[in-house]
């Protein structure tokens, strides 16, 4: 019959059907793609001619059943072969993907490259390609990018090199998940894109083995001890893919001395280092450091918790954000969470990479968020509008899908106040999306049934060797993604758990009773009575780490052990007898010593944590030294803690704790936790004193303790600017 051509949803459509189990309805095609049986059919006769003309057998078309490829496995990866090596000037591409074409072939090009060329490979007319240029050039604006026109020789995109990389990304997963987009870059077909695209996005890996990349990510999870969603883990491989072609071609990141400095610091820059180092051996390539840096930040901003040293660096700034952002929003959903402990951490552990993220503009997928907004509208609104305070301490607009994540945590916070009873049914976990999804739905597992104990959460790509590190136990897999994990039972689920995947599990726990079947059920014990009990018999030295401590063991819920409790606001800590000015201290542990030498004094603390506290400067080093003169020594609750506490000296002389930024020291600020939440409105307000230039002179110059006071008032009465 000739050259046969080809459009795209003939090529789709053969794939569909090839790749199925069992006959597809022509209807359910139609459905699919969104147009009339009769087309469908029509496509069906210019498929059997492109068989016959490749000497293949046609399809099976069974009345009442369906449409089916009945050749054998062999046959087919002929077809998908066939499929792969049409060229793209084969098909007939719509504007909107000859314009992502032009786009693949301006990343790849090492300089100029000409209308001609396009026209070629995109088998139309100069003027087409012309016309096409005005919708890439507004795409590449948003992109921050610039398409630059030479008459002599032809066009190239112009922009930082970071922006063009986002933009290559952009691209890859405008319309599908990172871990589809991995896929595209793997595999030859991939069925949910379109083959003559496939090939197109190909081409910007062409010829690299992405192998050793995925060996050197596995190996960054060791030395980091996290997990990567799967999302984080697949953006990881292709941004270092890209990053190797783009070295390739000549064309380097380049970054602020400051800030590779700073990353120099981080464990996250030596595990960027070693992943470089095999980089360079597997593919015999240079790779200068500046790249190691930004492979750092996308280490720092793909983790689904934040490293220690941020976590250490950063925790005043990181425990105020958290505070602040659950005061608004429990506020704005009539709800109380300040007792909810596993809300006040996870939530603290995520803001960490979001900082990144959004400080460096690396882009988030959110594949549920349409799910989000459907499901938890109200919610996801209050987080929108809830998150004015970290806008303005990361300098940028909150996207959907960072809101869509966070509204995770307190949609779980939100079940966990529906939550009770302990579970027998043991059940292990497991989402693609990230850390914060799989908490949500496990809050809903709880909140549902009674009988489910979660024996653990992990994403998908660990499931199999966490199983083998599991015990025996595991009764069902309650999974986001299909694992493939043969030995034990397994249920997909929409991460929002809705009724249907809630009768789903109800029926296979009917079905199929647990592995255990020991029971505990009918008491509930009161964590208010058991601190009585031993009360009477004890004195309680660390309270808020006993109860915290008894609750995991209980099973009861760390909201339902707090209620009551007073939150002590800054005024209420710092008084005419925890302030100390213009001390003398020969050094920063003579200046530690004085000031919780007060605490000790009032019977707020024991006097092994004045130890703990210094033993805590030497391991933490100089990141207590949270600002510009500025020291906040502290230890653990278990430490010797009574109550919530504070302290303030000014020192005559100033001493250095060893951060080079902030030293020499001349406020020394120690305080005493007695869990992760009670304190936490005080240190809200003490943060305007540290974000206040004119607050923090006034105190470290007067020698009056009553204006000391007036200022510390006006810290209380103020709103928090981490700015």
């Amino acid at each position: 019959m000739g050259r046969w051509k080809m459009d795209e949803r003939c090529a789709q459509l053969l794939n569909t059907i090839i790749s199925a189990e069992k006959p597809v309805r022509i209807s359910d095609l139609a459905r699919q793609f969104n147009v009339s049986p009769r087309t469908i059919r029509y496509d069906l006769d210019r498929i059997d001619d492109f068989l016959m003309d490749n000497n293949l057998p046609q399809l099976a078309r069974k009345p009442n059943c369906g449409v089916q490829f009945t050749g054998s496995g062999e046959l087919k990866e002929k077809i998908l072969s066939l499929l792969e090596g049409i060229d793209s000037y084969n098909y007939v591409l719509s504007p909107e993907e000859r314009q992502k074409v032009i786009l693949s072939e301006l990343f790849q090009a090492k300089d100029y490259i000409t209308i001609d060329h396009l026209a070629k490979v995109l088998s139309v007319s100069r003027g087409s390609v012309i016309n096409d240029l005005k919708k890439v050039r507004e795409w590449l604006a948003g992109q921050n990018l610039e398409l630059e026109s030479s008459p002599r020789y032809g066009i190239k995109v112009l922009g930082d090199e970071k922006d063009l990389r986002r933009a290559v990304v952009n691209i890859l997963t405008e319309n599908l998940e990172m871990e589809k987009a991995l896929n595209i870059i793997k595999a030859p077909i991939y069925r949910r894109t379109g083959l003559a695209m496939d090939r197109q996005l190909k081409k910007l890996f062409e010829d690299l083995d992405i192998d050793p990349i995925e060996e050197v990510v596995r190996l960054a999870e060791e030395q980091l001890g996290t997990v990567f969603s799967d999302g984080a883990y697949s953006g990881l491989v292709i941004h270092l893919a890209l990053a190797l072609k783009r070295i390739q071609l000549g064309k380097d990141i380049t970054m602020p001395k400051e800030e590779l400095s700073n990353l120099r610091l981080t464990k996250e820059f030596a595990v960027a280092s070693s992943m470089v180092k095999r980089l360079e051996e597997s593919y015999n390539l240079k790779i200068p450091t500046d790249e190691i840096g930004y492979i750092t930040i996308h280490l720092l901003g793909g983790k689904v918790a934040a490293s220690e040293m941020y976590m250490k660096e950063n925790w005043a700034v990181l425990q105020t954000l958290t505070a602040k952002i659950i005061e608004v929003i429990q506020s704005k959903l009539g709800v109380d969470f300040s007792a909810d402990d596993e809300l006040y951490k996870g939530l603290m552990e995520h803001l960490g990479p979001t900082i990144y993220r959004l400080k460096h503009g690396l882009p988030l997928k959110n594949p549920i968020l349409k799910e989000i907004k459907m499901n938890y509208e109200h919610i996801f609104h209050a987080v929108k509008s809830g998150l004015r305070v970290l806008e303005k301490y990361a300098g940028t607009k909150i996207p959907d899908e960072e809101a869509g994540y966070i509204a995770i945590h307190f949609g779980a916070a939100l079940e966990r106040n529906k939550s009770t009873g302990t579970g027998l049914y043991r059940v292990l976990v497991v989402c693609g999306t990230g850390i914060g999804t799989a908490k949500l739905l496990s809050s809903r597992l709880k909140a549902e049934f009674a009988n489910i104990s979660i024996a653990g959460t992990v994403a998908s790509h660990q499931v199999k060797e966490r199983l083998l590190d599991e015990d025996k136990n595991i009764d069902l897999i309650i999974s986001t993604v299909p694992t493939c994990c043969g030995s034990i039972p397994e249920i997909i689920v929409n991460p929002l758990l809705p009724s249907e995947d809630v009768e789903k599990i109800k029926w296979h726990i009917k079905l199929h009773p647990p592995k255990n079947s020991k029971t505990k059920q009918g008491f509930k014990p009161s964590m208010e009575e058991i601190l009585m009990i031993i009360e009477k018999y004890c004195t309680i030295r660390a309270r808020g780490e006993l109860v915290s401590e008894l609750a995991d063991y209980l099973k009861i819920p760390l909201h339902e052990c707090s209620k009551g409790v007073v939150k002590p606001v800054l005024k209420d800590l710092l008084t005419e007898k925890t302030i100390k000015l213009n001390v003398e201290a020969k050094n920063w542990e003579e200046a530690v010593r004085i000031g919780g030498e007060i605490l000790v004094e009032n019977g707020f603390v024991e006097p092994r944590y004045v130890d703990a506290m210094i033993r805590t400067v030497r391991e933490m080093g100089p990141y207590i030294v949270i600002a510009p003169g500025i020291a906040m020594p502290h230890a653990r609750p278990e430490d010797g803690v009574k109550q919530v506490c504070m302290s303030l000296i000014t020192l005559k002389e100033p001493v250095k704790f060893g951060n080079e930024a902030n030293d020499p020291v001349k406020l020394v600020i120690e305080f005493g936790a007695i869990d992760n939440h009670t304190h936490l409105q005080a240190l809200s307000q003490l943060m305007n004193l540290f974000t206040s230039k004119a607050y923090t002179e006034s105190v470290i110059n007067t020698l009056e303790i009553n204006e000391v006071l007036k200022i510390i008032n006006n810290c209380s009465n103020a709103e928090v600017d981490l700015k």
